[in-house]
């Protein structure tokens, strides 16, 4: 189970509180408020007749309790605040949850608004204008009072005192409320019942629109709009002072009383009827004549039974529909505000909780943003209210949805399937709502849908605030979020369209009509003239052919963009997951390539440092005097294998360093006929030795002087002529050539050319050999030692100077490389500074104290015995801590150098060399030369980074070592 953790501040937390009753008392007072009391006479019995609405009643709170059913579900999964919020953000993403909670804020402040101003609309009907005062205005056709808006201010107020006052005191009132609320109906309903003696008289059982399957069906797609608030205790669900597995029996108790509620109300306003009316129907199709109680038919239902006695319960009942539809949704409000916050999705600080863990703040903001609606007028605030239908439409499919997602990850069969039939009901509800002409009375103001595109715009620019806001990167990851919602606004926009050609053909209509009768009449003809009624007829024919003319063209136009964006949401959804796949290798790619480069650098510490052992060791041996020649050659072969392996690490890690774009090529001007003899001079006895003709020509160069990185042209040749020399038989020829091709202005293009007469390679094998780890199998090859990286290696540093180089081979025949290079020429300035004598200063190291941190007892001897036959004194140290505790035990001045291991117990280098710089005095100004087997380009800054003054890798060649401490111990 999961739970997400509340922000507990100033002490105080959302506590557990609420009550099996409690809970009830707020799904219940919010499902049922003000509209019990007047739709049965506007709206279900005109559609459906009463036992059409209390059929469409019960079928829909059975619809709902499927809902619940995902809630209950989702509930036990994640039992704290925010309800469908939290489940979508949890089980969809950030970006689904924001949706959900965009729509659910409007339906749930609009449900607090129509309460909070159906109050003085009550005051109308039952006590007359006693509140109609003070300066009015026109609204939408409603007068707006500052009485009544000063009524509805001060019932928003009591009932945010009630909220904040303190948790079960809150809870307490609703549950009064609530009780009271069904009581009071319940009461009545059962008067009245007595008083028309019983239920079989009420005529006509259904509305005369459509059929009586038809009716229900109109009442049932009306569940959402009827029931909504049932859900709201989801909101509280981390306030539950029982479990939340026994909300199921709660849930199914505030639907069943909440559907009663209704039918009772519906019924009562059917059995009623005043003087003069023969049925109901009659009654309710005149109620927009009659002023006062009898407007309300549950009013006069009540008051024909019991009196004024009958007014006054159900004025308590409708007053505690108000009241507790505001508690209600006023605290499902905050705690979904108050998640909100703390996820950072609203302005910081509304999450903050007062001294008796409420949410004082986020109700505080419900309150004063209610306080301006009543300015709007009754009509406008209705216009709002509609929307709430197909606001709750979309959150119970998310939550549907949710349901549906976790129970086929839990393999829960009962939640996929509830899920499931949820997510379709919802998709019903939507198909009612917001596609035009399937059922009229599903249809909402042209004013509401506009509400809802505005409503669902400003969404979209609220998100892209939060989204450049959002550092943490949790929201802005789904598309088809905005999909969804650009999908919403859409049909919600052709339902406008559709609404208001509707509306204005009528109008047009009648305006034409009018006119028409009026030229009739100045013709001479009566109204009723057989020849002006037929060309009424047919003029409001026209008319209503040309709104479905229309509309039928807005469907159609609307089917081409849902058709269109269907179309590019595909082809989106099939590039973003190309783009996953490439996102996901270069992931692995990355991680393998860092994963070798761990290894790679690993095994080349663990190599590196025997090889140290092996390569010291050696060098000291073979300046040892009266060793014997057999033993010296011994050691000179040990010495000549050792550089040969330290030569094929040195390949794997450069292929490594190739391979990971580490490489960085060190330009500077040289001499390129200088670099070739260096070269070429290597082998001059080797090929002597296998009587080899080996020839070498720069007779062809002009300017000899460029700026490139001598080191990889070395390398280069170093690799070329090596292989040449291998795989050429005694008494074959080598040749390296290079000659200027082209010069343009301070650019010169040269050609290197290395051939030979020797094994040459198949066609199979040229193809791959600049393929790195690849190598000739044959038996003339098979005991000749390589890598299979130089020619790899070679390709690359070709490549990365911008040049080209091109293989010619045959078996038997031999094999030419050819390279072109395009390099800077160097200025006389650069010529200058090449040939500037180097002043080498030579330092006696006698005296010079050096302290060797090293934790390998083998190369620790072997640094000792060479850095004394040099005339140092060492002092060696076990760690870097021991290093670190030995300098601060012994005054400035007493060590002049510290030779550095990176790798060490207890303290490694750096940290070592880190807590030198940080000494206070001249101690921590001693050159620091990292000695080791980290040899990776990264090792090196690191260890800048960390205070050392030079880098010298293991195993160490002693010349560079003495070179390196001169330069430390001169600066």
């Amino acid at each position: 189970m999961i739970q997400i953790q509340d922000n507990h501040q100033d002490g105080a937390s959302l506590s557990k509180y609420i009550s099996p009753l409690g809970v009830w008392a707020l799904a219940f007072g919010c499902a049922v408020g003000w509209g019990a009391f007047v739709m049965p006479g506007t709206t279900f019995l005109p559609i459906a007749g009463p036992w059409g609405s209390v059929i469409g009643l019960m079928i829909g709170a059975v619809i709902m309790l499927i809902i619940g059913l995902s809630y209950r579900f989702l509930m036990q999964r994640y039992p704290d605040v925010g309800g469908s919020y939290t489940y979508a953000t949890k089980v969809l993403g950030s970006d689904h949850g924001f949706l959900c909670a965009w729509m659910l804020m409007l339906t749930y402040a609009a449900i607090i608004w129509a309460n909070s101003t159906a109050l003085s609309l009550l005051v109308r009907y039952l006590f007359g204008d006693i509140f109609c005062f003070g300066f009015s205005y026109r609204i939408a056709g409603y007068t707006v009072y500052m009485g009544e808006v000063l009524l509805s201010v001060a019932i928003l107020a009591l009932a945010s005192l009630i909220c904040i006052a303190g948790k079960r005191f809150s809870v307490a009132v609703q549950i009064i409320g609530a009780v009271l609320l069904f009581v009071c109906i319940a009461a009545c309903f059962i008067a009245v019942t007595v008083h028309r003696g019983g239920l079989r008289g009420i005529e006509p059982a259904f509305s005369v629109l459509g059929s009586p399957s038809a009716q229900v069906m109109t009442i049932v797609v009306l569940a959402p709009w009827a029931f909504i608030g049932f859900e709201s205790i989801s909101h509280s669900a981390g306030e539950f002072r029982f479990s939340v597995k026994k909300s199921l029996p709660i849930i199914i108790a505030a639907l069943l009383t909440g559907a009663l509620a209704y039918a009772m109300l519906t019924l009562c306003a059917s059995m009623s009827v005043p003087d003069g009316f023969r049925s109901w129907s009659e009654y309710i199709s005149s109620l927009s004549s009659f002023e006062g109680i009898q407007g309300l038919p549950t009013f006069h239902a009540a008051q024909d039974a019991m009196g004024d006695t009958g007014v006054v319960l159900l004025g308590i009942a409708a007053f505690c529909g108000v009241l507790t539809g505001l508690i209600g949704n006023m605290i499902a409000l905050s705690r979904l505000i108050y998640r909100l916050s703390s996820d950072k999705l609203m302005p910081k600080g509304v999450d903050k909780l007062n001294a008796r863990g409420i949410p004082a703040r986020a109700i505080l903001w419900v309150t004063a943003i209610s306080a301006l609606i009543p300015f709007l007028g009754r009509t406008a605030i209705g216009w709002i209210v509609d929307v709430t239908t197909i606001g709750a439409t979309v959150v119970y499919a998310y939550v549907s949805i949710c349901a549906f997602t976790v129970g086929r990850r839990e393999k829960k069969a009962s939640a996929m399937v509830f899920g499931a039939i949820g997510f379709l009901i919802a998709l019903v509800f939507a198909v009612f709502y917001l596609v035009p002409n399937i059922r009229s009375q599903s249809e909402l103001a042209a004013e509401s849908y506009m509400i809802l595109i505005i409503w669902s715009v400003i969404g979209m620019i609220v998100f892209r605030a939060l989204m450049q806001r959002d550092t943490t990167r949790r929201i802005g990851k789904s598309t088809v979020v905005w999909i969804i919602l650009f999908c919403l606004i859409l049909l919600v926009s052709v339902s406008w369209l559709n609404r208001i050609t509707l509306d204005s053909s009528k109008e047009y209509a009648v305006d034409v009509k009018t006119v028409h009768t009026e030229l009739a009449e100045k013709a001479g003809l009566e109204p009723d003239d057989d020849h002006v009624v037929e060309m009424n007829r047919y003029i409001t024919d026209q008319f209503s052919s040309h709104a479905v003319t229309v509309r039928r063209n807005i469907l159609i136009f609307a089917g081409l963009l849902l058709g269109s964006l269907a179309l590019i949401f595909s082809i989106f959804t099939i590039i973003k997951k190309r783009e996953q796949v490439i996102e996901a290798e270069r992931l692995i790619a990355e991680e393998n390539s860092k994963a070798k480069s761990t290894f790679l650098s690993n095994m080349s510490h663990d190599i590196r440092t025997p090889m140290n052992a092996i390569t010291g060791y050696t060098a000291l041996a073979l300046k040892e005097e009266n060793v014997p020649e057999s033993v010296r050659i011994y050691l000179e072969k040990i010495d000549v294998s050792g550089k040969h392996l330290l030569s094929l690490i040195n390949d794997i890690l450069d292929m490594s360093r190739i391979e990971s774009g580490k490489m960085e090529l060190d330009s500077a001007p040289a001499d390129l006929i200088e670099v070739l003899e260096e070269t070429c001079h290597i082998f001059d006895l080797q090929m002597e030795s296998k009587s080899l003709n080996f020839t070498v020509d720069h007779s062809g160069i002009t300017d000899r002087y460029v700026i490139c990185d001598k080191n990889r042209i070395n390398r280069i040749l170093l690799n070329l002529i090596s292989n040449a020399y291998k795989f050429t038989p005694s008494g074959g020829t080598v040749s390296v050539v290079i000659h200027q091709i082209l010069s343009y202005h301070s650019e010169a293009t040269f050609e290197l050319i290395v051939s030979d007469t020797g094994i040459g390679m198949s066609p199979e094998f040229a193809e791959h050999i600049f393929d790195a780890f690849e190598r000739e199998r044959s038996r003339t090859v098979n005991n000749i030692q390589g890598t299979g990286l130089g020619m790899a290696i070679t390709k690359n540093f070709v490549d990365m100077m911008g040049g080209k180089i091109l293989v010619q081979t045959e078996q038997d025949k031999g094999t030419t490389f050819t390279i072109r290079l395009t390099f800077p020429l160097a200025s006389e300035e650069d010529v200058r500074q090449l040939f500037a004598p180097d002043e080498k200063e030579t330092i006696d190291f006698s005296g010079i104290r050096i302290l060797l941190a090293e934790d390998n007892p083998i190369n620790s001897e072997i640094a000792v015995m060479i850095l004394t036959q040099e005339g140092f004194l060492v002092e060696t140290a076990e760690n870097g801590k021991i290093a670190v505790e030995m300098i601060e035990e012994h005054d400035a001045g007493y060590f002049d150098v510290i030779l550095m291991d990176i790798q060490m117990p207890v303290m490694n280098g750096y940290d070592a060399s880190k807590a030198i710089r940080a000494l206070p005095d001249e101690r921590s100004q001693i050159p620091i030369i990292a000695i080791t087997a980290n040899t990776f380009e990264d090792d090196r800054r690191e260890a800048f980074e960390a205070g050392m003054n030079a880098h010298v890798t293991k195993p160490f060649n002693p010349e560079e070592l003495m070179a390196t401490l001169a330069e430390c111990i001169k600066k």
